[in-house]
């Protein structure tokens, strides 16, 4: 477990910015660890990556940093300037599991001077030169229902057969509370499912399998807030490790969705992901840079509707990160940087380029924008310098159901904070985590029509049977007349008032069902979509039934001709 997770620290802790830059979570979950200590490995990192000051300090304080090269143990590497090794170690000794395991030299040496470095660490304690404990936190485990390869009622019976028992949610805010050995359905967010913490779901055969997803809940907003239709065609702009993409497609279930990648092992993670979760026929991974892609009319992108945008943040929402008050804890490379900072400058820039590289899609009509970090810089400032910088796209309420808005109090927010949405572990037992909508201007408009031609579609469709019988009945009708008129010999063609007469019949009864079908689809598109998508619908149900009523006539009339005829 050390030597991994020195593996995935990189050997020099001073340095830090130079570390490989595919994320420590994929690096984690794409080693040789086996899965049911994949949640240990996954502590131990990230616990060292919060901890290197205080622990360096307190072996600085305790003489363990200058002792005498000849009081190390045989084969122990210098300890001035300290290896990566020695911090994992001393983590593990004053602030992991306390206990120290293994036979390697800076083991041995940590062994030999851990209760010096244990009272020293309380000591700095008790004169406030290090923080006081502060037990981990612990969320809730959370299970996304893949529904590409299985359905929210097959993922519940599994989890009833292996012993747990669902239970519904007590609480009367957004916080969770599962008891242990049952599982319960979250209140707000379809789809997923909630387990106590601690729970250990990596030797599980339908997560083996895909089928059941490891995902926090607020990861999970950021799909649902897009809610891409079935068919539609997507972006992600930043994808790794791929949990919000293959969100995205068990929501749509069928459509397509290049997924933006430009780090080369974050994109060998998400091509891995995106077969496990049965994403191959709806996902393409793209190993290259969003912000250089082709965004003209005539580029390959020209017709993609929705672009989910989670980028690169200073993870300033993670809940380890501001329960500890530590200051590196990070999703991503280098850690959380502090408000204000440069670093979050940088970021906020960065997240504002992409945004609007994205709204220059020709036919984008939705926009998502989402961050782990709890920074104004990185939301709300962001959002609010978006809509200055373009008028094409307005930010609209995302996820009505989510309780929780954005910033409260600041004056210069007052139109934007109702639309956003904020989670956070004390009022949402999740991740600090942030998400706002960008719709482009009409598109409801746009997409009212769309849906009104749909309805018209689906009801005559519905409706084309009956005007077919009842056009049917009319030419059989004047069949039965002209053949009583005929003389003995064959008839090989209708007298013409008769024609005339069976094609206006088979006109009135097909303008009949169509005018009936154009009204009930007009109908539903103003139920739905309120009075100016009823006007597209009711626009797109007209035209659907005049062409209809042409088509069904045409047909009618060529039927009367048949029938006619014999």
């Amino acid at each position: 477990m050390i030597d991994l997770a020195v593996r995935i620290l990189g050997p020099d802790p001073i340095h830090k910015n130079d570390r490989p830059t595919e994320g420590i979570k994929n690096q984690i979950y794409g080693s040789n660890c086996p899965k049911p200590l994949l949640p240990s490995l996954y502590s131990l990192v990230t616990g060292v990556l919060w901890s290197t000051d205080t622990v360096l300090s307190v072996a600085q304080e305790a003489g363990l940093l200058s002792l005498d090269a000849s009081k190390l143990p045989p084969g122990c590497p210098p300890v001035d300037p300290p290896p990566q090794e020695l911090i994992v170690v001393l983590f593990e000794c004053l602030l992991g599991t306390r206990r120290v395991r293994g036979t390697s030299p800076i083991v041995q040496l940590v062994q030999s001077q851990k209760a010096s470095l244990q009272m020293c660490l309380a000591a700095r304690r008790k004169r406030g030169a290090t923080d006081s404990y502060v037990p981990r936190v612990r969320l809730p485990r959370f299970l996304r229902v893949n529904q590409l390869k299985t359905s929210v009622d097959a993922a519940k019976a599994h989890l009833t057969s292996i012993g747990l028992t669902h239970v519904p949610l007590t609480s009367a805010d957004n916080t969770l509370d599962v008891p242990p050995r049952s599982f319960a359905s979250d209140p707000v967010l379809p789809g997923l499912l909630i387990l106590p913490p601690g729970t250990n779901c990596w030797d599980d055969a339908e997560v083996a399998r895909g089928a059941l997803v490891l995902q926090d809940r607020s990861s999970c907003l950021s799909a649902l807030a897009l809610s891409p239709p079935a068919g539609a065609v997507c972006i992600d702009t930043c994808a790794s490790p791929g949990n919000k993409t293959l969100h995205m497609a068990s929501l749509m279930g069928s459509g397509r969705i290049v997924a933006f990648e430009r780090d080369a092992g974050r994109l060998a993670t998400l091509e891995r992901r995106i077969t496990e979760q049965g994403g191959d026929g709806i996902v393409t991974a793209r190993g290259a840079d969003f912000t250089e892609a082709d965004v003209s009319e005539q580029g390959e992108f020209g017709d993609v509707t929705h672009v989910l945008i989670d980028p690169t943040c200073s993870g300033s929402g993670l809940a380890a990160t501001y329960e500890s008050g530590a200051s590196r804890a990070s999703e991503y490379d280098r850690g959380s940087a502090a408000a204000g900072s440069r670093e979050v400058a940088e970021l906020a820039k960065a997240q504002l380029a992409i945004i609007l590289h994205a709204m220059r899609l020709p036919r984008v009509q939705v926009v998502v924008y989402s961050t782990c970090s709890v920074y104004r810089e990185e939301n709300e400032d962001v959002v609010a310098q978006v809509l200055a910088a373009q008028s094409s796209f307005t930010c609209v309420r995302a996820l009505p159901d989510w309780p929780h808005r954005g910033l409260d109090g600041a004056a210069d927010l007052a139109a934007i904070s109702p639309l956003v949405c904020r989670a956070t572990y004390e009022r949402d037992s999740t991740n600090g985590f942030f998400v706002a909508r960008f719709e482009r201007q009409g598109a409801k408009a746009a997409e009212g029509a769309a849906e009104g031609e749909a309805a018209a579609g689906r009801e005559m469709k519905k409706s084309g049977k009956k005007a077919k019988r009842e056009a049917e009945a009319a030419v059989a009708e004047e069949a039965a007349v002209a053949k009583k008129r005929k003389t003995a010999s064959v008839v090989v063609a209708a007298p013409e008032e008769e024609e005339e007469e069976a094609r206006r019949a088979a006109k009135k009864a097909a303008k009949k069902a169509a005018k009936k079908a154009a009204k009930k689809a007009a109908k539903k598109a103003a139920k739905k979509e309120g009075e100016e998508e009823a006007e597209a619908g009711e626009d797109a149900a007209e035209k659907a039934a005049r062409k209809a009523a042409r088509k069904a006539a045409k047909k009618a009339e060529k039927l009367a001709w048949a029938r006619l005829a014999r």
